[in-house]
Formats: C-alpha cells, structure tokens, sequence
C-alpha cells in the first residue's frame, strides 16, 4: 500500500490548487443536483430523459456529446483560468482529442450502433432481452476500442505507452488491498433503497431453459461480457483521457477525466454518481503516476462484480 500513498502525495505535493478543486466540486453538486431532480420526457432523472427517449438515434449521439463535451470543456476552461503555468483550454492538441473522446462517449451511451444487432435476437422471446444486454456490454468493442486502436495507429503522439496497457514495472498488489478496504463500503451502498433497482445488472429471462443449460453458465457469460465493458471503461478515461491526454497538459488531464466520469454516472443511483467523483480521481492519479490501467482495472471490476454478488446475496 506504501506505492499508493507514495502516488497520492506526491499529486498533492505538486502544484495543487484548492480554487480549482472547490470551483469543480460546486459544479458537480449543482449538475448532480439538477439531475436527479429534474425529469426530463416524463424519465426518472435528466440523464434517462436524453438516452431512453431518443434511444439508438442519431439526436441521442448529438445530445451525449453536447452533453459530454459541456462537461470537459468547463472542467479544462476552470483548470486554465486559475493556473498560472498550464492552460488546457489553449491547447489545441488537447481539446481536439478531448472532444473526440466525447464522440466516442456519445456513440457508446447511445447505443447507437446496437440498433443493426437487434434483429440478432428478436426471433426468440427467451433470449431477446439477454443476447440483447450481453451485446450491449461488449458494444464497446466498436464504439470504443477499437477507434482508440486506429488514433493509436494514426498519430505518433501516444506512442510507445500503448494508453498504459504496458505494465511500465507495474506493482497491482496494493489494488487488491484497494478492493478488500472497498467491501464495506459496497456493503453500505447495497443498503440504499435505489440499488436493488440496478442491481444485479443480469436479469432472469429464463434464457438458460430455451438454451438447455444451467443458469449459473448464461449469468455467468453475462458477467463476462459485464466485465468487458469495464476494460473499455478504463482503457478510455484512465488509458486515454489521463495518460495519453496528459502528454499534452500533464496532471491537468485528470480533473476534466473525472468531471466526464462523474457525467458518464448520472444514469446510475445518486450515490453511485457520487463516489464516482472520488473513484475515478483516486484511480486517475494512479494511473498518470504508475503509466498503467492494470490497478484500476483490478479495481474497477473488484467494485462492479462486489456490487453485483451484494444484490444477488439481498435477492436470495
């Protein structure tokens, strides 16, 4: 665990400035606040009332990324107008890619391109709804990976880090620690009266019965493919908006990474969106200090999958 703390103070003990931070969490508390108040289309918060509304279409991928980009570019202007040295929001390079990274946001939110696979499934009414959620965890594979891969390919500028899937001497000990310390509090999480509303994420659609096996097999496939979509989640914001953004801004890259995680929670409970904040800013100097998404990735799915055997232990 030393590693860690080492990685913490040495981000605070260099050029941290509180104004900053202060301004940025006033922020989140009134966009989280107007989210979870106001309904928009008659949905249970803002954030549904933009994806269940428009789903698949064409004005949910311009809305998200309005939306997205809001976020990043508030974040990147508050970061520039109080730092003396850096200004993220003069740097071009910067700001191409961070609104790049919001188009590709978008169309994975949206679920865009989900709409060419739903015939896939609608033939069979027992495997529709779960074909249909295992298929749209691994989406990310073409809204988010593998357009990550082609600007890897592209642009010089991220190389050799490979958006830290390099293990650069990784140490991915201390993140099991992380999990261990992170249980009781996914415990207390489990006890809020919205969590069993999405949690598990897998639902019972008897899809096991029309395809002769044991249920344990087909959630656990869909876990897998739960899983897959928290790789994408990290080799995004952690590999691409803190490690390679950060070539062009250093650690200013990780608070515009954090406001848009935060933004990427609000379809999740209030309390979900909240530790996202500090989840996502914890694992964000980590990953700019060690150059690698290994620890997070641990972490990251220690959490999701603790979360989902919380709901399936409530359940049964």
């Amino acid at each position: 665990m030393k590693i860690f703390f080492k990685y913490i103070r040495d981000y605070f003990r260099t050029d941290f400035n509180v104004t900053t931070h202060v301004i940025i969490g006033i922020f989140l508390t009134i966009t989280l606040w107007f989210n979870y108040s106001f309904q928009l289309n008659g949905k249970k918060d803002f954030y549904h009332g933009i994806t269940e509304t428009y789903n698949k279409d064409a004005l949910s991928v311009i809305y998200l990324f309005l939306f997205f980009t809001f976020a990043f570019l508030f974040a990147a202007g508050i970061i520039s107008l109080f730092n003396k040295n850096n200004k993220p929001i003069f740097n071009i390079k910067y700001i191409l890619f961070g609104l790049l990274a919001a188009v590709f946001l978008a169309f994975d939110c949206s679920y865009y391109f989900m709409q060419f696979t739903d015939g896939w499934f609608s033939d069979n009414f027992f495997i529709e709804r779960w074909g249909r959620a295992c298929a749209s965890n691994i989406s990310s594979l073409v809204t988010v990976i593998i357009p990550l891969y082609m600007v890897y390919v592209a642009v010089r500028y991220f190389k050799p880090e490979w958006y830290g899937l390099t293990l650069n001497g990784a140490k991915i000990k201390p993140y099991f620690w992380l999990i261990l310390f992170m249980f009781p509090l996914i415990y207390l999480a489990s006890l809020q009266p919205d969590f069993l509303e999405s949690y598990p994420t897998y639902t019972d659609n008897f899809e096991y019965k029309f395809l002769e096996t044991d249920q344990w097999i087909t959630a656990g496939f869909y876990e897998l493919c739960y899983g897959f979509d928290f790789l994408s989640v990290e080799l995004f914001f952690r590999g691409f908006m803190v490690i390679a953004l950060s070539r062009f801004v250093g650690k200013d890259a990780i608070l515009p990474m954090v406001v848009v995680y935060c933004f990427l929670h609000f379809g999740k409970p209030a309390g979900e969106a909240v530790s996202s904040i500090f989840g996502g800013y914890i694992l964000g100097i980590l990953a700019y200090s060690s150059r690698n998404i290994y620890g997070g990735l641990i972490a990251h799915l220690g959490v999701a999958w603790g979360m989902e055997c919380m709901a399936y232990i409530q359940l049964n």
